[in-house]
């Protein structure tokens, strides 16, 4: 053993080292490893996202983004107080603090572009008429290495001597949108990487919000906006087809278009080729996220309720989860840990960007719950996907929520219009298959699958609450399940949409009497598992 005055000699030879700048790892008990600081770019790109407003200058500097971010993480873009995702700006401050990015403010697009000249090619010109011509430029970009422009742009990138790598205009007039897709499949798809596809939806007609794009550009993934209704003939038949071109659990980023399909109708798709969606087309800044790694040994932490010697008393129990309560959420508005409140996690994020989760895990309270979500290790419907793939659905889900602390998980399925309810082998599997998920949770609106199998509970939401129900309507709605299920205990789960925060909640739960009681979901599950008054209840099956 060596002596104190030994290791006091070691310790300040040590410091004097690291003073000037040396490593030294000859001894593990001595070595210290300091991450260095990451010199960043930052650029605003507020703005109306218009076509032809404020979107070519967004979408110049999302493809740029994506080009510079390859390799390591140079550029972050900072998307203002209204954009959906709130904590671009948030996010950007924990970086700082956390993990030693230092950055600097870049106010134009060409002193971006000079700045980061040696990472483009050149430029591809998109046709501002033809909507898909931008959706297809972006997987044009990230094969040929070039950002996207409007025609008016080129004027910019030929002063700063950049040279044109493809021109969209006027060559897509008179296709359809089957037909533009076509033609992108055989000129690009065998140059793509297959890493994942992204679905440029979302907003539609005048405007786009390509937030997702600059990961795609970066992974030289495939662009595309068809229809997942099955209606759509043309239009379905080749988006099938790609997806039958990629490998079961691969990631599907982007959205849906509101005007063309619905959600239910993609993620169907999706999951009928047990395929992993992940949203949104808005989602930003992934090609930076995901070079910030986790500190050395970090392990993710959640609350949990001490779940010891619980009674069950004849309350109505009320629980809370927020969907989409992170990123596009409640998370940052009023009212957070102030009430036991659940909050939805994409578990993906573990391995794809987990700097983004330490964020919110750092930041949560005692009275901030995490939830695994959402059917699978991503957004799936059980229903929908392969039985001979679903067990692995399943155990992939079950993993993550290892990895991340978790002991709930919630499940939605869509894919049959007449139901949201699962069929009894559903439910099973789910117990066999998350054996240590103390209890589940089913539906989006008001379900009716109830089951408890050996103290674990699985049930379904009671409520919803839309952005348009006022307070007082709601309120009443909440007496009326009151007085409709008049055995105690009752236990009335709570779904909650992203438009409203915990504040708002808080101020509905003040109008009802003491005998509604607020619990965490953890406690709610194992209190409904301890006395089930609800009937056990499965999708009927022929």
């Amino acid at each position: 053993m060596k002596s104190n005055k030994s290791i006091l000699m070691r310790a300040l030879a040590y410091s004097l080292l690291a003073a000037i700048g040396i490593l030294l790892v000859s001894d593990q008990a001595f070595a210290k490893y300091s991450e260095k600081t990451i010199h960043v770019s930052v650029m605003n790109v507020e703005g109306n996202w218009e076509i032809t407003g404020d979107l070519p200058q967004q979408a110049l500097l999302i493809s740029l983004q994506g080009l510079v971010n390859r390799t390591a993480p140079r550029l972050y873009l900072l998307y203002g107080l209204h954009y959906v995702y709130t904590n671009t700006q948030a996010l950007l401050d924990f970086y700082h603090e956390q993990h030693h990015v230092d950055y600097m403010m870049i106010k134009s697009v060409p002193d971006a572009l000079v700045k980061f000249r040696k990472y483009v090619k050149g430029y591809i010109v998109y046709d501002q008429k033809i909507r898909d011509s931008i959706v297809l430029s972006f997987t044009a970009a990230g094969i040929m290495d070039g950002v996207v422009v409007a025609p008016d742009q080129i004027p910019m990138m030929e002063k700063l001597g950049f040279k044109m790598l493809a021109d969209f205009r006027g060559k897509f007039e008179n296709m359809d949108t089957t037909q533009i897709y076509k033609w992108a499949y055989n000129h690009y798809w065998n140059k793509s990487s297959h890493k994942e596809l992204i679905y440029m939806g979302g907003e539609e007609g005048k405007r786009m919000q390509p937030g997702v794009a600059d990961m795609g550009i970066a992974d030289r993934a495939f662009f595309y906006d068809l229809s997942t209704l099955p209606s759509s003939v043309t239009q379905y038949k080749l988006v099938s087809m790609l997806y039958s071109k990629m490998k079961p659990f691969s990631f599907l980023f982007g959205w849906h278009s509101y005007m063309k399909d619905y959600e239910h109708s993609y993620v169907t798709l999706a999951s009928h080729y047990a395929l992993r969606v992940e949203g949104l087309n808005t989602l930003p800044n992934m090609s930076f996220n995901r070079w910030i790694k986790l500190p050395p040994g970090y392990k993710f932490k959640a609350s949990h309720s001490n779940l010891k010697n619980l009674k069950v008393e004849k309350k109505i129990y009320v629980s809370f989860i927020q969907s989409d309560g992170l990123g596009i959420g409640a998370w940052l508005r009023p009212g957070r840990g102030q009430i036991p409140y659940g909050w939805e996690v994409n578990m993906y994020l573990y391995h794809y960007a987990p700097a983004i989760l330490q964020f919110y895990y750092e930041q949560a309270t005692p009275n901030d719950f995490f939830i695994g979500t959402l059917g699978g290790p991503s957004y799936m419907y059980p229903k929908a996907i392969p039985p001979k793939y679903l067990p692995t659905a399943i155990k992939m889900a079950s993993k993550l929520m290892k990895d991340l602390d978790l002991n709930m998980f919630e499940i939605f399925d869509a894919s049959d219009s007449l139901t949201r309810d699962l069929p009894k082998n559903i439910v099973d599997a789910y117990f066999k298959y998350m054996p240590n998920a103390i209890g589940f949770v089913n539906g989006y609106g008001p379900a009716h699958t109830f089951a408890v199998k050996n103290g674990r509970a699985f049930m379904s939401f009671d409520y919803y609450l839309p952005p348009t129900r006022s307070e007082k309507e709601v309120v009443g709605d909440l007496k009326e399940l009151a007085t409709l299920n008049p055995k105690r205990p009752y236990f009335l789960f709570f779904h909650v949409r992203e438009y409203t925060d915990v504040k708002e909640v808080m101020d509905i739960m003040k109008h009802l009497g003491p005998e509604f009681k607020i619990v965490p979901i953890d406690e709610f599950l194992k209190l409904a598992a301890m006395d089930p008054t609800f009937k056990t209840q499965y999708q009927f099956t022929r």
